[in-house]
């Protein structure tokens, strides 16, 4: 294992050219990972490479003290939700669908000159009858944490 400066990172390749901290000694194509998780170090920071079955040109990152980028199985599903954000936006949508729970489940509303609740009413009713608002108390995995 080697302490070294992180000089370029190459993404497309997953790879990065760094620098021993203490000897100076130069390392090309260091590998980003291997597929399931690769990590994007930032240029300058300090990290701790190591050498595969003693071959000095075969090395790959262990740690980053600074990381641009953590990357699960290439990306392809996007960033993890921001559960804050999401519990926000979420609790407005309960907001709207509440106002409208109110007014299908308040007093009827009144067709002209019938005096009964409007079909309108009546179907809506009939539709959410049973159904709940979402609870999001437990949409978080703290196990995961950024």
């Amino acid at each position: 294992m080697r302490w070294v400066e992180c000089k370029s990172v190459n993404w497309d390749e997953k790879t990065m050219d760094c620098v021993g901290s203490g000897d100076g000694l130069e390392y090309y194509d260091v590998a980003l990972g291997f597929g399931s998780v690769d990590t994007k170090p930032v240029i300058g920071s300090d990290c701790l490479i190591a050498i595969l079955e003693g071959n000095e040109s075969v090395a790959f990152l262990m740690y980053a003290n600074e990381v641009e980028l953590l990357q699960f199985n290439g990306g392809d599903n996007g960033g993890l939700t921001i559960t804050p954000e999401l519990v926000k936006q979420l609790n407005k949508t309960n907001e709207l669908l509440q106002a409208v729970l109110g007014v299908i489940s308040g007093a009827p509303v009144t067709e002209p000159g019938n005096g009964s609740p409007s079909a309108l009413q009546i179907a809506l009713k009939t539709a959410i009858s049973g159904k709940q608002l979402g609870d999001y108390g437990s949409i978080e995995n703290s196990k995961i944490t950024h």
